[in-house]
């Protein structure tokens, strides 16, 4: 496609933004509450709204150091695991009524958010590594050091002998690899809820995502060459840009990057109240060979491990080919959320992983009507009803607490 079909393309989908949105003013009052909250950490948003945090660091069997936020509390714990890019400010941002992690708090569970390595929160090694050498993971490692670390400390300090486990999106991820490749985990597991599932992603539905997947040896030996080994960091700088957009332009134009890279059909989905504070917390950091590493599953319509090339997969596989994940071996019960309109977790690859997991207690699959897409699951404006509520109830009813 040449470069004047591009420009016409990226027209007509962002007049497709400024159409669905076209029911708001030109211009966003800004709340105080926003500016505040633009440029708290999740530390500062939990002791804000008065939840007396705890920062955890934890070293795992590789040397990385990951931190946890922690709201104590009398109940079972439950560990809350962000999507690629993201950080524990994503259970955090739309605020105590809306965010979950806070309302799980209030139902007296111990709640434990966790920052997967790479993102702003967990980015120091125990050695003195290169820049090369520190991002060199993909999301196995978040799944076979990173979770098991965090839940060996969170069960010892605790002096429980499971906990449960809600994850959205690369936190899915994650929780399959580790359940899969260090199964004894599954026993540490009480019950597990993982929204809008990523695993098998052949239905992707990213925009250019065939372009990128037909290239990205190319696209990765040039970001190797420029030393461009983290993707999308976080930057405080960030939270000045968001709120000066919602302050000088269009909503629409502020939220045209939602609709491209989230399929986002409804500005009214994200809340307006609090999207400039949603906008100032993401991105939060991640490895260029962990987004490889997800491009590798479209291309290859499978669940795999990381693809070295024929010569590395000989030597460290024993195969031309790397090995699927067996998520037969996730035997932990398994509650699944999923949207028929979700473009990352896309409702037959979500069919797939249902079909070959072993201990499905529940599946839920939102109607297209409701035109949910893929963040809303965490930064919704309708997260609640159709989020928090159920995953609350399915938590106190395992667990046989009640409000």
């Amino acid at each position: 496609m040449g470069l004047s079909k591009v420009l016409i393309v990226a027209f007509l989908i962002f007049f497709k933004v400024d159409s669905v949105f076209n029911n708001r003013e030109s211009g966003v009052v800004i709340k105080s509450d926003w500016d505040t909250d633009a440029f708290l950490d999740s530390f500062g948003l939990l002791s804000k709204y008065g939840y007396s945090p705890e920062r955890i660091s934890v070293t795992t069997e590789d040397g990385y150091v990951i931190d946890m936020f922690h709201i104590p509390r009398k109940g079972p714990p439950v560990l809350l695991v962000h999507g690629i890019t993201d950080s524990s400010d994503g259970w955090l941002v739309l605020g105590p009524k809306k965010s979950l992690a806070y309302q799980l708090a209030d139902a007296g569970l111990d709640v434990w958010l966790f920052n997967s390595r790479g993102n702003r929160y967990s980015r120091k090694h125990r050695d003195n590594l290169s820049r090369k050498e520190y991002w060199n993971f993909t999301y196995e490692e978040m799944g076979t050091q990173d979770l098991p670390a965090a839940i060996d400390h969170i069960l010892n300090v605790t002096s429980q002998e499971k906990l449960s486990y809600v994850g959205f999106s690369q936190g899915t991820t994650i929780f399959l690899v580790m359940c899969s490749m260090r199964p004894e985990y599954n026993n540490k597991i009480e019950l597990s809820i993982l929204l809008a599932p990523v695993a098998w992603i052949g239905h992707l539905k990213l925009p250019i995502i065939n372009v990128v997947s037909r290239n990205v040896e190319l696209i990765h030996s040039i970001t190797n060459s420029m030393g461009l080994y983290e993707l999308f960091p976080f930057r405080f700088s960030k939270a000045h840009r968001s709120l000066n957009c919602f302050r000088l332009y269009p909503i629409s134009f502020c939220n045209a990057g939602y609709y491209l890279h989230f399929g986002l059909v409804n500005s009214s989905n994200i809340s307006p109240d609090r999207i400039a504070v949603i906008d100032s917390h993401i991105p939060a950091g991640a490895s260029a060979l962990n987004v490889k590493h997800f491009i590798q599953g479209y291309s290859s319509k499978r669940f795999q491990r990381f693809d070295y090339g024929l010569d590395k997969n000989l030597k460290v596989y024993s195969s031309k080919q790397p090995p699927s994940y067996d998520v037969k071996l996730v035997t932990a019960p398994v509650s699944i959320f999923a949207s028929e309109i979700d473009w990352y977790s896309e409702v037959n690859d979500v069919q797939i992983l249902k079909s070959r997991l072993p201990n499905v207690k529940r599946f839920i699959m939102l109607n297209k009507s409701l035109e949910f897409s893929h963040l809303e699951f965490v930064y919704g404006t309708h997260v609640q009803k159709l989020v928090n509520e159920p995953v609350i109830n399915i938590l106190l009813d395992d667990l046989n607490m009640r409000l």
